[in-house]
């Protein structure tokens, strides 16, 4: 991927790695391949984890917490836990599909990182609601073979 800065227009290159062990090496990476790396030691420590894709581009880690009984917001880059609403309140994302991929599963969380879901709901216009959940669907009973 090219970078420019904004202040004098350099470009430079930037490297995406999805291999964590080349992520740890070079220490250089953006929301996805912390996320990656993250959700990776988070599985092999133990814990349940699930890949939060964003529509309007962002990745994080959803870890599940036995003491809370529930699945916690894990953000490896922004140092932040169970603050689901970072997104929304703090950077005022307009956010539409909030997707979480575990090892079994996929499911809808949109409405976890979000106060305002009716109006969400307008945002989401890449596919119906019966389309999403239909697809879903379709990835579970396939993660389930």
């Amino acid at each position: 991927e090219v970078a420019q800065c904004e202040m004098c227009g350099l470009q430079t290159r930037f490297p995406r790695y999805n291999d964590p062990g080349k992520l740890l090496e070079w220490r250089t990476g953006r929301c996805g391949e912390w996320a990656n790396c993250f959700t990776l030691v988070a599985r092999a420590l133990g814990y349940e984890a699930r890949h939060v894709h964003d529509w309007t581009d962002h990745v994080w880690t959803e870890v599940y917490c036995d003491s809370l009984q529930r699945w916690a917001h894990v953000d490896s880059c922004e140092q932040a836990f169970d603050t689901p609403m970072v997104y929304e309140q703090g950077w005022g994302k307009k956010l539409t599909y909030c997707l979480a991929f575990a090892r079994d599963h996929v499911v809808d969380v949109t409405q976890r990182y979000t106060r305002k879901f009716d109006e969400l709901l307008t945002r989401r216009t890449q596919f119906s609601e019966q389309e999403l959940r239909r697809a879903m669907l379709s990835i579970n009973e396939f993660a389930m073979d």
